[in-house]
């Protein structure tokens, strides 16, 4: 799943020409994301930390693609946003599958 939160970076160059603090503000989401990605796959994390977080960096996603739209176009940010939702909900159900895996002692 890193490997795809890297091919969100193809959307620097676009963010690079609304200045260093747009770009910034790419990398800070990507970087929240792997967060997340690391949260959901530590054992020791409560199931509901994980939840709240899920839904925190969903919104995070959402509020960062609305505010871009102006100046970068809603196709792009709609296009970005859909490509973490979809990376973010592989995260989510492969973790349910690890759940269940370990509920069943497997």
């Amino acid at each position: 799943m890193r490997k795809i939160l890297k091919d969100v970076e193809r959307y620097s160059d676009a963010f690079a020409e609304l200045g260093p603090g747009a770009l910034s503000d790419l990398r800070n989401l990507v970087d929240c994301v792997g967060g997340f990605l690391d949260l959901l796959a530590d054992p020791r994390t409560d199931f509901r930390v994980k939840l709240m977080d899920y839904a925190k960096i969903r919104d995070d996603v959402f509020e960062f693609c609305r505010f871009y739209a102006g100046w970068l176009g809603n196709p792009l940010m709609e296009r970005l946003k859909h490509e973490i939702y979809n990376l973010l909900e592989e995260a989510i159900g492969w973790w349910g599958e690890q759940e269940a895996l370990d509920a069943m002692g497997v």
